[in-house]
């Protein structure tokens, strides 16, 4: 039952009970607490027992919110602050929504750079973990970052920006929320713009051969591969002044699941499902519109998934995709769900997955209906040494079992951040189990 709060007390309303998105993590036991300002949130931080953790629209796959304390939503730190129309920058509540920021930051004639597939996510969730759309000239959103306020672990309210304590941005632009408790980010913006999206489909291996092309040639460009069809559908984004069109129904969950019924009916027939694949591929619907940025980049998610993506370095890549494919199509007929192959700029933070150089991502799904999804553990066991090999990196957010040691040897600045996170929370307030396993931390 939820227990409100004294009139007479700051203490937030707290409910209990948290689980992410596709439920692959445990139910947790946790109190949920939303403060209303950043005074509650210190003292909640101070005072908690077991510590606190911040969680956004729960959309992670890794440990990084469940905790033997308090969970804490920052739905009240969500409002646009400052403007500033000149240099294209704004302070936003680190709670807000994407796809709640995108329309008000269009009213002030701004825009995001560049967002992922969905915008679901929160401000602080989505750059903390280093979340990215794609492009080879477009830098994974947490690049954006041009300042930050929090409260640290020790309760007390830092902020990081041009003004103060600025040699420590490409520390707190992908933390984890293992530096502090986000409030407000001052975030790099463009100005509003138009996009003209292609959508279209094509064979896998003459994908796979004109993909740099494609990347040098668009904005933005990503692929699907679909299982079992030997077809990739590709989609591009690229700025115009052109005049909006209708853009097609949104039928994406529903093509998934037609994937599906033509997995659960020919699953170990794959020549068979290569044909009726091709056919419906056939009649597909491709997309040739002009919208809003933010009304194209991101597309409706709502078929749950247990997804693991890895970053890799752009010689290994479209190989290491390869791999997968052939792996899965000998021995994993249960799959149905496309692989997601994006592309990444550089950037200097130091936990980015993307501060050495350009990287390409691939990401695998699998199907996580409530209370039977689809068995996973190949992935770990089977796909995730794929990616290793080829010096992968993974998705914050996602789907991996990279230990401490792990990320020591795949960050340059992994100890510079671990120490930096012993300072600003000395007693561990912001540490759960994953997290202290991570950096070695009692």
């Amino acid at each position: 039952m939820p227990t409100r709060a004294d009139a007479n007390t700051d203490t937030p309303e707290a409910v209990t009970g948290w689980q992410n998105w596709s439920r692959s993590l445990p139910p947790q036991r946790a109190q949920i607490v939303t403060p209303k300002d950043t005074a509650q949130l210190a003292k909640l931080i101070r005072e908690t027992e077991g510590g606190v953790r911040p969680v956004g629209s729960g959309h992670s796959w890794t440990g990084l919110v469940p905790s033997d304390g308090a969970i804490v939503k920052l739905d009240n730190f969500n409002a646009v602050g400052a403007v500033d129309s000149q240099s294209k920058t704004a302070w936003l509540g680190a709670g807000a929504r994407l796809k709640d920021l995108s329309p008000q930051l269009a009213a002030h004639g701004l825009a995001f750079r560049n967002l992922g597939d969905i915008d679901v996510q929160s401000l602080a969730g989505a750059t903390s973990t280093a979340t990215h759309g794609t492009g080879r000239d477009l830098q994974c959103l947490a690049a954006e970052i041009r300042g930050v306020k929090m409260i640290t672990g020790a309760g007390e309210a830092l902020e990081v920006s041009a003004r103060q304590n600025t040699a420590l941005l490409p520390a707190v632009q992908v933390a984890l929320g293992a530096l502090g408790v986000l409030t407000e980010i001052e975030m790099q913006l463009v100005a509003r713009h138009k996009l003209h999206r292609r959508v279209w489909f094509a064979p896998y291996r003459q994908v796979l051969a004109d993909a740099e092309q494609l990347w040098a040639d668009n904005r933005n460009f990503e692929f699907f591969y679909l299982p079992f069809s030997d077809t990739a559908m590709c989609i591009t984004h690229n700025l115009t002044e052109a005049e909006d069109t209708p853009r097609n129904l949104d039928e994406s969950d529903d093509a998934v699941m037609q994937l599906k019924a033509l997995r659960d009916w020919l699953g170990w027939f794959p020549y068979l499902r290569k044909k009726l694949l091709a056919a419906a591929i056939s009649g597909a619907p491709e997309e040739d519109v002009v919208g809003e940025s933010w009304q194209l980049l991101s597309s409706a998610r709502n078929v749950p998934f247990n997804e693991m993506e890895f970053h890799l370095p752009v010689s290994e890549a479209l190989d290491a995709l390869e791999e997968v494919r052939a792996h899965i199509e000998r021995h994993r007929a249960d799959v149905f769900f496309p692989f997601e192959c994006r592309m990444t700029a550089q950037d200097t933070a130091w936990l980015s997955p993307f501060n050495e150089g350009p990287r390409i991502s691939v990401a695998v799904h699998t199907h996580a209906p409530f209370g039977a999804p689809d068995e996973y553990e190949f992935l770990f066991t089977d796909i995730e040494p794929i990616f290793r090999r080829r010096g992968g990196r993974p998705h914050w957010g996602k789907l991996n079992r990279f230990s401490g040691a792990d990320m020591r040897a795949t960050y340059p600045q992994f100890e510079a951040f671990a120490k930096l996170r012993a300072e600003l929370d000395p007693d561990g307030r912001l540490l759960n189990p994953y997290l202290r396993a991570l950096f070695g931390a009692a």
